[in-house]
């Protein structure tokens, strides 16, 4: 990870109270950063990964056992800088690929990685070697409307 400023990373319990911890930990982490205009949008996104990652986690319960390091009651989410850039990743065990969904009015779920297409800059899921999956997001300040006008 060539270029990267600072990283924090927190562990997080298959709970449904999980989310919320994320939101708090981004929000202390980007203030200590001084990124303050990238809290709402990492909140979100934060929520919505570590969402996604218990509900696949909790899935395949085998999976997390076979892995060798891995905790089957966790999950984790780290946060770094790369420059002006802030990249969150959400690692759980499911070796299943995370799917956009094309959810009807009704549905209750299935629109979380629309909002993560939506509000990040760029993200994407890769298998790290000792297995699961890691979902990453990139995250900048938005354009000002000067700096479109520039460009």
């Amino acid at each position: 990870m060539t270029g990267v400023t600072s990283a924090q990373y927190l562990k997080l319990s298959l709970f449904p109270t999980s989310p919320y911890y994320a939101r708090v930990h981004v929000r202390r982490v980007l203030e200590s950063w001084h990124r303050d205009d990238l809290i709402e949008t990492a909140q979100l996104i934060a929520s919505e990964l570590v969402s996604n990652a218990i509900t696949a986690h909790t899935a395949c319960p085998d999976a997390a056992k076979a892995i060798r390091y891995a905790d089957p009651d966790q999950i984790w989410m780290d946060l770094y800088r790369m420059g002006e850039t802030v990249v969150l990743r959400v690692w759980d065990a499911s070796p299943l690929t995370p799917v956009v969904r094309d959810p009807t009015p009704d549905d209750e779920h299935g629109r979380g990685l629309h909002l993560v297409d939506l509000l990040a800059t760029d993200w994407g899921y890769y298998r790290p070697t000792p297995g699961g999956k890691i979902v990453w997001c990139t995250l900048a300040s938005p354009a000002s409307p000067s700096e479109e006008q520039a460009g």
